[in-house]
């Protein structure tokens, strides 16, 4: 198996539904940067960025129950964060309502909601998706 980009929208809309995440904001261009892990047709695991100049909010890292714990929801975080690098990206910033220990263990830290860019304010995942009670995170990338 493989990280692709672009997988199939409708079968990324059913994992991440599956997992509980948002979808209601998600329009088709959102998935010009989403990964997935598997194939495209039929992606076991998925993230996806939004990009705003020198931040981006990582949303939606969804992974199937059978292929949890084998490594695929760090290989897609990398994979966002290696091409957020290439655009630009300097913070990545996220919500969870239940990986903080997870992407804590990637080098993300508790931020203040207050704190945030105003483009990442900006979101329907920041202003009303995710609950206010979300731990609210983020991750300096290295410059090259």
């Amino acid at each position: 198996m493989q990280i692709v980009q672009r997988p199939s929208e409708s079968r990324s809309r059913a994992l991440l539904t599956a997992c509980d995440l948002p979808t209601a904001d998600l329009k088709s261009r959102h998935f010009d940067h989403f990964w997935g892990w598997g194939s495209v047709e039929d992606p076991q695991g998925v993230i996806g960025l939004e990009l705003y100049d020198s931040v981006a909010l990582l949303r939606s890292l969804a992974v199937a129950a059978e292929v949890r714990g084998t490594g695929v929801g760090k290989a897609l975080v990398a994979a966002a964060e290696d091409y957020a690098q290439t655009e630009g990206v300097q913070a990545l910033y996220l919500l969870t309502t239940t990986a903080a220990e997870f992407f804590a263990r990637l080098g993300y830290g508790l931020a203040d909601r207050d704190s945030a860019p105003e483009s990442i304010k900006a979101t329907r995942e920041f202003s009303g998706l995710c609950p206010s009670s979300a731990t609210f995170m983020m991750k300096q990338l290295r410059q090259s």
